[in-house]
Parts: C-alpha cells; structure tokens; sequence
C-alpha cells in the first residue's frame, strides 16, 4: 500500500511535467505557423517573380540578337513596347528592362 501511494503521486508530478512540455511544444508549433510559414510563402512569391523575370530577358536577348541594330528593333518589333529608357512587354507591361544607349 505504501509503495502504491508513493507511485500515485509520482504520477501526478509526471503528470504537471507532461503538461509543461505540451504547452511548450505548443508554442513552438505557434511561432513555427506564425513566422516560418508566411516566410516561405513570400519567398515562394519571390521566386515565381524572378523566374518570370529571366524569362522575359532571355526571350528579349534571343529577340535583340535576330536584329542587326537596336533601331531596326525599335521600329519593326510587336512583342515589346520601347520606351526612352525601358523596354517592356506588351502582354505583361510590369515585365520590363531598363537599357542605355
């Protein structure tokens, strides 16, 4: 009997740890949600973006190189819209290239 109660009230002391440990594992859950996951959805953002970005170069250098100037491209091009400084497309106008002459 005395063994018995000794058990039960270590127990109960196992009891008040397993508690303490599931609120800090809760917690530690709640800042993973709150800070981590929203992180990697901008950088997911980010990503599309930029990929977005070296597409539109790449299609804009293989086009540049099919004209022997750049005013002959300014001219006779109907993809692109060519601005003072700026080069964009006409499809996605917020995809643009800023040059220099």
């Amino acid at each position: 009997m005395c063994f018995r109660s000794k058990r039960a009230s270590s127990e109960s002391k196992d009891e008040g740890f397993l508690l303490a440990d599931s609120l800090l594992s809760l917690m530690m859950l709640g800042i993973i949600t709150s800070i981590l996951l929203p992180a990697l959805i901008v950088l997911v953002q980010y990503d599309i973006k930029t990929k977005e970005q070296l597409e539109f170069n790449r299609q804009l250098f293989i086009e540049l190189k099919a004209y022997e100037d750049f005013d002959a491209f300014k001219t006779e091009n109907e993809i692109y819209i060519v601005r003072q400084d700026e080069i964009c497309g006409k499809s996605k106008e917020e995809l643009c290239l800023r040059y220099q002459e």
